[in-house]
């Protein structure tokens, strides 16, 4: 860390985002100003005076051309585009101002988290079912007596992948479920 800025690590989870909008929040509060996240979930800041900024982040993969229209509107209601990560957008904005919110209704974030599942759950599924859960089944098949000492290092990394996939897995799904309801419940 130099004087005027600071890096932290954090990892969230695709429906951690609300969690990830308060965390910059409060960094802003502390006085640190969020310039930009690297992969694996390096946070960059500088240093600021200590204020209350409201950061947003909103998932919607579009084309270039289309982006441009798309930063411009948020723009034009005093969001402030930091940068794009992942298909994911990161926005900021006083916590002063009217409105803080950049969806305009809770089914707005329904649909968002459906955008998510679609483009970010269905592949790790994928990839599940086709490649993780294949060789769990053949190593089950194998008798202990057949395995040469080597395969064990690859069976305690098949079996350790697998049961990431699982807690990934769980996580997102309980996730979305616990953002849907509570979106769903706000509408009623």
């Amino acid at each position: 860390m130099k004087d005027n800025t600071l890096r932290e690590f954090h990892y969230f989870m695709l429906p951690d985002y609300e969690k990830e909008e308060e965390y910059l929040r409060e960094m802003h509060r502390d006085g640190w100003k969020f310039t930009h996240v690297t992969l694996p979930g390096i946070y960059h800041f500088e240093k600021c005076e200590p204020d209350d900024i409201v950061y947003r982040i909103d998932f919607n993969p579009q084309s270039a051309d289309k982006k441009r229209d798309y930063i411009r509107m948020f723009e034009d209601y005093g969001w402030e585009y930091l940068q794009d990560l992942n298909e994911f957008s990161y926005f900021r904005k006083s916590a002063e101002e009217a409105d803080t919110e950049i969806f305009s209704d809770n089914a707005s974030k329904v649909d968002m988290m459906r955008r998510i599942f679609t483009k970010r759950m269905i592949p790790i599924l994928v990839i599940f079912l086709c490649c993780v859960l294949p060789n769990i089944i053949n190593l089950s098949r194998l008798g202990i007596m057949h395995i040469r000492p080597f395969e064990y290092i690859l069976i305690g990394l098949v079996y350790t992948v697998f049961g990431l996939y699982i807690g990934i897995i769980t996580h997102c799904f309980v996730g979305f479920r616990r953002l849907s309801q509570k979106y769903s419940d706000h509408e009623s």
